[in-house]
C-alpha cells in the first residue's frame, strides 16, 4: 500500500500533536516552518516530535507565497503530497491559493480570502440574510470616530484583517474608538514584520454585542458536515478583548448549542467553505449567535487538549481524516461533565518573584488534569498578555469548573508575585 504523504504549512502547539497523530498513522509527514516563529520549536517534547518528521523547511516566513510555492514543489519532488494542513490563521490564505495552483485538495482559496477579510465575510453573510453586527469599514482615526457615533457606542474597534484578537479593542465612546483605531495603528509597527502587511488592510468598527462569547467546531467534506463541540471562552475583566482560556461544552441550553451548529453551518456555506474543520466564533446574544469571526482552521491554544481531557479523543484525529479522504465518523463525541482551561498571563510586564511555591496545587487533585508551568520559572522577566503557563480542571457542572479554575488563577497570582489577567 502506498505511504500516504501530509505536509504542514506551519504550525501551532495543537498543530505539532497533529503532526505526532499523523506520523502514529504511519504517514509520511512533512514540515514547511517560519524561522521567526522558531520559539515554538524550542520546548524538549516539541523537539522530540519534529525530529521524528520525514522533511523539515524552514523559510523566512510561511506569508510569503513564493516561499511556500517553492518548498512545496522541493517537499512534492521528493514524495507526492496527498494532504495539506494549515493550523496557523496568519497562513492559511497562502496555504490555500498555492494548493489551488497545485491542485492540491485544500480549503476553498475564495473562501479563506472572504472569512480572513472580515468586512467581506460580514458583507456575504448580510446579504444573505444571516445575523451580523452593524458595521462600518474605516481607514483612520477620525473615520472610526465617525463609525461608532453612526453605529452606537460602545462599539468594538479591529483590524479588518488579523488574528488572535490582535490589536482589538471595546470602545465606550467615540473619543475612544478614535483612539483605538490610532492605538491599533501605531501597534502594527511592533508586530513581527511579516504580519504587518495583513494587519494595514483597514479597520472594522463594529457594534458591541451582548451575551457570552462561544464557538463552534465544524467540518464539512464533500458537501456534508460535521457537528463537534460548542465551547465558551472566558474574557479578561480588564479587556473582553482578551480570551482566557475555554470551557466544554458551552453553558448553553440543547437548543441553543442546535442553534450555533446552525449557524455556524449556515456562515460557512455562504462563505463557500468545503472541506476541513472551523473554528466559528460568535456571541450568544438573546435574538440568537452572531458572528465575531470566522476562521479557516481547527481550534487552537488550549482547546484541542481540552477537548481531547473531556471526549477522549483527539479533534485533530478527525481532522486529518477530512484532509485524507478517510471515513468521518458521524457520530458527535460522547462526554461527561465539563472542562475548563485557562492561561497564566501577566496583567503588566514585571519580573515573577524569586521564589516560587506552587505546592498547593496538591489541593486540587480531584479536579486538576493538566498543569504546563512553561514559563513560570522565578526571576524572569515577562510581558503584559505572555502566557506563562496553563492548567485544566475536570467538575461536574460548568458553574464549578470555572469557579475552581478562576480561584486557581488568584492563587497563581500570589505565588509568582505578579498581577494576573483574570
Amino acid at each position: 500500500m502506498k505511504e500516504m504523504h501530509i505536509v504542514f504549512i506551519d504550525t501551532t502547539w495543537g498543530g505539532v500533536e497533529t503532526m505526532r497523530l499523523a506520523k502514529q498513522r504511519g504517514l509520511r509527514v512533512s514540515l514547511i516552518r517560519s524561522g521567526y516563529r522558531d520559539d515554538r520549536f524550542r520546548t524538549e517534547r516539541v523537539q522530540r516530535i519534529v525530529s521524528t518528521l520525514d522533511t523539515v523547511i524552514t523559510i523566512s516566513a510561511t506569508t510569503v507565497e513564493t516561499a511556500v510555492l517553492r518548498s512545496l514543489q522541493q517537499i512534492a519532488a521528493i514524495a507526492p503530497i496527498d494532504a495539506v494542513i494549515s493550523e496557523f490563521e496568519a497562513c492559511v490564505d497562502v496555504a490555500a491559493r498555492v494548493c489551488a495552483r497545485l491542485s492540491i485538495p485544500f480549503t476553498s482559496a475564495s473562501a479563506v480570502a472572504a472569512a480572513r477579510d472580515k468586512a467581506r465575510a460580514r458583507e456575504i453573510i448580510q446579504s444573505a440574510g444571516l445575523r451580523c453586527p452593524r458595521f462600518r469599514q474605516v481607514v483612520t482615526p477620525r473615520q472610526a470616530r465617525a463609525a461608532a457615533e453612526a453605529i452606537g457606542v460602545p462599539v468594538v474597534v479591529k483590524p479588518r484583517t488579523g488574528y488572535y484578537s490582535l490589536l482589538a479593542a471595546v470602545a465606550p465612546t467615540s473619543t475612544d474608538a478614535e483612539r483605538a483605531a490610532q492605538n491599533l495603528l501605531s501597534g502594527i509597527d511592533a508586530l513581527p514584520v511579516h504580519l504587518q502587511a495583513q494587519f494595514r488592510k483597514g479597520i472594522l468598527v463594529e457594534e458591541h454585542l451582548i451575551g457570552p462569547l462561544v464557538s463552534a467546531e465544524i467540518g464539512v467534506r464533500d458537501e456534508k458536515f460535521y457537528h463537534f463541540m460548542v465551547s465558551d471562552h472566558p474574557r479578561a475583566r480588564e479587556d473582553e478583548c482578551i480570551e482566557m482560556g475555554a470551557s466544554m461544552p458551552a453553558d448553553l441550553t440543547q437548543d441553543q448549542i442546535k442553534s450555533c451548529f446552525q449557524y455556524a453551518e449556515a456562515v460557512a456555506r455562504e462563505l463557500g467553505f468545503d472541506m476541513g474543520i472551523f473554528h466559528v466564533e460568535m456571541i450568544a446574544t438573546e435574538q440568537g449567535p452572531v458572528l465575531v469571526e470566522m476562521n479557516s482552521r481547527v481550534m487552537g491554544g488550549v482547546m484541542p487538549s481540552v477537548y481531547h481531557h473531556l471526549t477522549g479523543e483527539w479533534i485533530q484525529e478527525r481532522l486529518l481524516d477530512i484532509h485524507l479522504g478517510f471515513p468521518i465518523r458521524d457520530v458527535p463525541p460522547q462526554y461527561s461533565g465539563y472542562v475548563s482551561a485557562r492561561n497564566i498571563m501577566p496583567g503588566r510586564d514585571a519580573a515573577l518573584a524569586d521564589r516560587i511555591d506552587l505546592s498547593w496545587l496538591t489541593e486540587y487533585s480531584e479536579n486538576l488534569i493538566e498543569f504546563d508551568p512553561h514559563r513560570l520559572e522565578p526571576s524572569i522577566e515577562v510581558r503584559r498578555k505572555e502566557i506563562l503557563g496553563w492548567y485544566h480542571l475536570r467538575a461536574d457542572s460548568f458553574t464549578e469548573a470555572n469557579m475552581v479554575a478562576n480561584t486557581v488563577l488568584r492563587r497563581f497570582e500570589a505565588s509568582i508575585g505578579v498581577p494576573l489577567l483574570h
